[in-house]
């Protein structure tokens, strides 16, 4: 994505930030930090959804691709009370999913580092706010009935107006993954 931006606009600033749970993982992305002549300090080791490595910080662009149908059981304990206590001004304020997927919780969490919107509606929306891109799984788009988590989180991105689209991928799309996959653009 930094090359592709910096083909598009040689005079783009490219700031790469980022946060993985995986140690393996994350050293490979510090070390690609690295290579590429950034600061490897903006890749954050630990649980993006416990231990918020870059609290108060907004972005521009934000990209993901989280593990699908991840069980946040181990873990419940601190998103719960995050939600319980800080609500909107928290980042799972819309509702919690079921603990057998946290989809949700992944882009709530990235929909908490968007930066505000220009008041000004002749503003385009690079000159304020953000653009998401996040991969799922389809179980985001059809778990959960009529007022459970998942429904409740759908409805507050959809009124929200910050759904732009969502882009079904190819099946084999990734490597030992048969299952159906999907683009969510949110702005």
């Amino acid at each position: 994505a930094e090359s592709y931006l910096t083909t598009l606009n040689a005079a783009a600033r490219v700031e790469v930030y980022g946060q993985e749970l995986n140690p393996e993982t994350w050293a490979i992305a510090r070390s690609d930090l690295m290579i590429k002549g950034n600061d490897p300090a903006r890749m954050v080791l630990g649980n993006s959804l416990t231990e918020d490595g870059w609290a108060g910080k907004r972005f521009d662009y934000m990209l993901a691709n989280p593990p699908y149908g991840v069980d946040w059981k181990a873990y419940a304990d601190p998103i719960r009370t995050e939600a319980g206590t800080r609500g909107f001004d928290g980042r799972f304020g819309a509702g919690l999913p079921r603990i057998s997927d946290g989809s949700f919780l992944f882009l709530q969490h990235m929909i908490a580092k968007m930066k505000p919107v220009a008041d000004d509606p002749n503003t385009p929306w690079v000159d304020g706010g953000s653009r998401i891109a996040i991969v799922l799984s389809g179980s985001p788009l059809f778990s959960g009935g009529a007022g459970s988590g998942e429904s409740e989180i759908r409805r507050w991105i959809i009124e929200n107006d910050w759904l732009e689209g969502i882009v079904a991928l190819p099946d084999q799309m990734f490597y030992n993954t048969g299952i159906s996959t999907y683009v969510w653009i949110v702005t």
